[in-house]
Order: structure tokens, then sequence, then C-alpha cells
């Protein structure tokens, strides 16, 4: 994907932020998936540039998120939102800890109880995000983080590749339980080379 302007990532966040806002008015019935908050992350972050290909984000919910993988109807709350095709990365967290090795001191922009965050939105387009910016955590609590979301990847994959076995010769198409299995190992090991990386990082500052 090309390059954007800085003018075309501030649409791309505002498009995310109203995309939540009408999501949230659109009853359970409809679209039963709720996005508790959505958070910037990453370069959308540093200030004006014109060399950023998607604006990535992350969006919050109510289910323990496995790394990597969607929350149930989360392809259809993307549709209906409009984001399925828009230069929108998004990244699917649980709302108790959105941040990890990953999603780096991520900002949040909107949320489900107070709508737009109208401060952090004017800081973005003025270059001065990073002073709002939580501080970075602890190597404690890094490591911790990572801990947890390797038990809950790891739960995933159990649970998607027993899925996978259960249903083998069951009618209709695997595609579905494939791909899901396929994240969850995708997931599981992306975060077991984030941990080999911080073990490698710390035996070479021993």
């Amino acid at each position: 994907m090309a390059p954007v302007k800085w003018s075309t990532v501030l649409q791309k966040v505002e498009q995310v932020v109203a995309a939540c806002q009408a999501m949230a008015a659109t009853p359970p019935g409809i679209v039963p998936l709720r996005v508790r908050s959505a958070w910037l992350v990453g370069d959308v972050l540093a200030g004006p540039r014109d060399d950023l290909d998607v604006v990535a984000v992350a969006l919050a919910v109510d289910q323990d998120v496995a790394w990597g993988t969607q929350p149930q109807g989360a392809g259809q709350w993307l549709r209906a939102a409009r984001l399925a095709t828009a230069p929108v990365s998004v990244t699917w967290r649980p709302a108790h800890a959105v941040a990890n090795h990953a999603v780096v001191r991520p900002l949040r922009c909107w949320d489900d109880a107070d709508g737009a965050d109208e401060a952090v939105l004017a800081a973005v387009r003025a270059g001065t995000a990073p002073a709002l910016r939580s501080a970075a955590p602890t190597p404690q609590e890094r490591a911790a983080r990572l801990e947890a979301d390797l038990a809950t990847s790891l739960a995933a994959l159990r649970r998607t590749s027993a899925d996978v076995v259960e249903h083998r010769h069951s009618p209709g198409s695997p595609a579905k339980r494939a791909d899901a299995l396929a994240d969850a190992a995708a997931g599981y090991l992306a975060l077991l080379d984030a941990r080999d990386a911080r073990d490698a990082r710390d035996a070479a500052g021993a």
C-alpha cells in the first residue's frame, strides 16, 4: 500500500473514531460485538509525516482476545463500520490489557462511555501526542503482560486445534476453522519470538 499524506492520516483517524461512535449506537441485535475503546498505536503518534502506509489502531473488547486473533463477530463489525477495506491496521485487544510488547504506550482516542477524546485528537493534529502517552511499563510489567498473553494464546491454540479435529469430517467448508487455527498459531509463535528476543537482549546486557 502506498504511503499517504498526513492530512489523509488525520482523516482516517477521524474515520475510526466516527465508526466506533456509530457502531456503539448500533443495537446489539444487529451487530453483537461491542467495542469498548479505540487506541492509536505506533507511528501515527509521532507527529506529522507523509510516509505512513496505514493508521494502526487497537480496538478493545470485553473478551480475552488471543494475540493475532479476532473476537467473534469482528469481521461483521469491521464491514458494518466500513473499516474492512480502509487503510487502517486493526489489532484486537482485551479491554483490561490493551498494551503489550507490540502495542506500546497506546493513546486512547475514543471510548463507549465518553465518546471521542477531543484533547487527544487535537494533540495528534498538532503533533504533540507524545506528551499525552502514558509512561513506559517497567521490565517486570512487560514480562508479566507477555506471560499472560502467552497463556491466553496457548489456550486459544489448543481450543482452535481441538475444534478442527472435532469437525474434521463435518459437512461444510473447513476454511473458517482452519483460518482460526492459523491465526492462533501465528499469534502464539509471534509471542514466543518476542520472549526469545527479550531473553536475548537481557543476556547481552548481563
